[in-house]
């Protein structure tokens, strides 16, 4: 009989000192996605590959997994590249099954790369200024509306 799997919470990294600095870790994986050299035919439109892979990185967003994502593109918006995901995870071993279930990587149409990393400094802005319904967001500014 099969033993149940048991939900194990994410692991921390230890607040460790370093050069007399106290770094707040936060575990993450970067998958980094390549194109096979020979990818099957699709099955799918590649509309409904685009939307697939959408849902898929909003359900990500949604459950506080998805770090951030994009493909790789210069300033004049040329793709460089396929792309990647930053993704939280409890493990390695988590954190390819949440890669490889990427509807593309998926399909054979892109091959995931892993590679564990640890954020340890950087910023972020965020304002919300409730008068004049707008978020801004480092440099970038939305106007908030209310779901009907």
């Amino acid at each position: 009989m099969a033993k149940a799997a048991t939900k194990r919470k994410p692991r921390r990294v230890p607040d460790r000192p370093s050069l007399g600095i106290s770094l707040a870790r936060e575990q993450c994986y970067v998958c980094w996605m390549s194109a096979p050299d020979n990818p099957p035919r699709l099955r799918k439109s590649a509309v409904r590959m685009r939307k697939e892979h959408h849902d898929y990185l909003v359900e990500l967003e949604r459950k506080g997994i998805l770090f951030g994502a994009g493909p790789f593109r210069d300033e004049h918006g040329n793709r460089v590249g396929v792309g990647m995901l930053i993704i939280r995870a409890s493990s390695t071993r988590a954190a390819k099954r949440i890669a490889n279930a990427e509807p593309y990587t998926k399909a054979g149409q892109r091959v995931m790369t892993v590679t564990p990393w640890q954020r340890n400094e950087g910023c972020l802005s965020l304002s919300i200024r409730f008068a004049d319904g707008e978020m801004s967001l480092d440099d970038r500014t939305w106007t908030l509306t209310p779901k009907d």
